[in-house]
């Protein structure tokens, strides 16, 4: 008998399992197909989200960056920004950024929105882009939302347009009676360490982007400043100390005074200069040094002149703008004097009256300097309301009776520079995501 046989029972079984196996190895050549296709598929979609996820944090990096570099843009025009156009302007200068460094793709959903908050510090933007994925449409996700968002904001800004330099009196800053501050585009500041450098009594009130005292304040008015004035602010040096004053040598001019309209040029005046019986006197552009005697404006007279700078030099010098006077000055937009409307002689004698009581003082487009003296406003309606820009910085300010100083900020609106130190001061931009 042969082993394995076809009669064998051991043949029978092994040809049954030949069969079996035949059978078994024709299934599992099907699985393999079915599992290959199925990881196939696992692996396509691997290899395709991978590819699109790749893309995607590659886009959204390059959404990021266009968004800080325009928020960045806009947050550069701030300082100079202080109406409604501006702040158009400032927002199609930052979407403009964007779209310049997003560079998005035509038919692809792409948008954005800028937003400058109400204080005029800070500009934010927001992108967002609907990114088309070539791989996840397969699994019936075409696209993916990318949004991404930056804000670019000015610290330690200050718009300072008043600042009253007295290191310790009471009331270095004083409003009174029915007087009122009008500062809404800029900064007060009183570097008095007292605990009444700010002083508001009766009626009067201060209205200003913020009012900061070195010490503290007083305040005793029916009428709220606004905001509420802070305390304990870091005393600010002169900003314009490190200004020379103008030369002179010897006088142009000796007891001036004008009864009659006529133009005036360039010059020292000895013994001050008096405009009065309704003359107006008009100076030509250029630097005015007044010595020895005041500057008077009186007798319903008219002062007027633009880019002139007027130097108030030695004790007696002093400036009266009386209430029925009519001034229209502008500072000179360079030279030694550019910016400077009035400047006190550094070295005249503490706290000496400087008096601005026109009715007619509407234009006054410059900065005030007077480092030593005590400079008071006490009209009867606004003063320096049509200027552009008005900058006081004073040993004392008080303003009285029923005069409204409007301190103006539009910087951009006028070819007079505003002086370093003042105006705009401090602010880097520091950008956020």
């Amino acid at each position: 008998m042969k082993l394995g046989g076809a009669k064998h029972p051991l043949g029978v079984a092994l040809r049954k399992l030949a069969i079996r196996s035949r059978a078994f190895s024709g299934e599992r050549c099907g699985g393999v197909v079915v599992i290959f296709a199925l990881s196939s598929m696992v692996l396509v979609g691997l290899v395709g989200g991978g590819i699109d996820y790749a893309r995607l944090a590659y886009r959204r990096t390059q959404l990021q960056t266009a968004t800080d570099v325009g928020t960045l843009a806009g947050g550069n025009m701030l300082k100079l920004a202080q109406t409604t156009t501006d702040r158009q302007s400032i927002s199609g200068v930052t979407e403009q950024a964007i779209r310049d460094n997003a560079k998005p793709t035509t038919g692809v959903p792409f948008t954005v929105q800028v937003s400058i908050s109400a204080d005029g510090t800070s500009v934010s933007a927001q992108t967002q882009e609907i990114f088309p994925l070539a791989f996840g449409k397969i699994f019936g996700v075409p696209s993916a939302t990318i949004n991404v968002g930056a804000r670019s904001s000015l610290v330690g800004k200050t718009r300072l347009c008043v600042l009253a330099l007295d290191p310790s009196s009471d009331g270095t800053l004083t409003a009174q009676d029915q007087a009122s501050v009008t500062a809404s585009q800029c900064s007060v500041y009183s570097d008095s360490a007292s605990p009444s450098g700010v002083t508001l009594q009766n009626q009067a009130t201060i209205l200003a982007t913020s009012i900061c005292s070195a010490g503290g304040s007083a305040v005793s008015t029916s009428n709220s400043p606004q905001p509420g004035p802070k305390s304990g602010c870091p005393s600010l040096k002169d900003p314009l100390a490190v200004i020379a004053p103008p030369s002179s040598s010897g006088c142009t001019y000796t007891n001036t005074v004008v009864t009659s309209s006529r133009t005036l040029s360039p010059g020292t005046y000895c013994n001050g200069l008096k405009v009065t019986s309704g003359a107006t006197a008009t100076l030509s552009q250029g630097v005015y040094i007044i010595d020895t005697g005041p500057l008077t404006v009186d007798g319903n007279a008219t002062l007027t002149g633009s880019y002139v700078g007027i130097y108030l030099k030695n004790q007696q010098t002093t400036l009266n703008l009386t209430a029925a006077s009519t001034i229209d000055l502008t500072a000179p937009k360079d030279g030694p004097m550019s910016g400077l409307l009035f400047y006190e002689d550094p070295t005249a004698p503490l706290l000496r009256e400087h008096r601005i009581s026109s009715n007619g003082a509407h234009q006054l487009l410059g900065t005030i300097y007077m480092p030593r003296g005590k400079l008071t406003v006490d009209s009867h309606g606004a003063v320096a309301d049509q200027s552009a820009y008005t900058v006081i910085v004073s040993r004392q300010l008080k303003v009285a009776s029923s005069a409204n100083l409007t301190m103006n900020a539009m910087y951009s609106a006028s070819d007079v520079p505003v002086p370093s130190g003042v105006g705009n001061i401090g602010g880097r931009l520091l950008l956020t995501q």
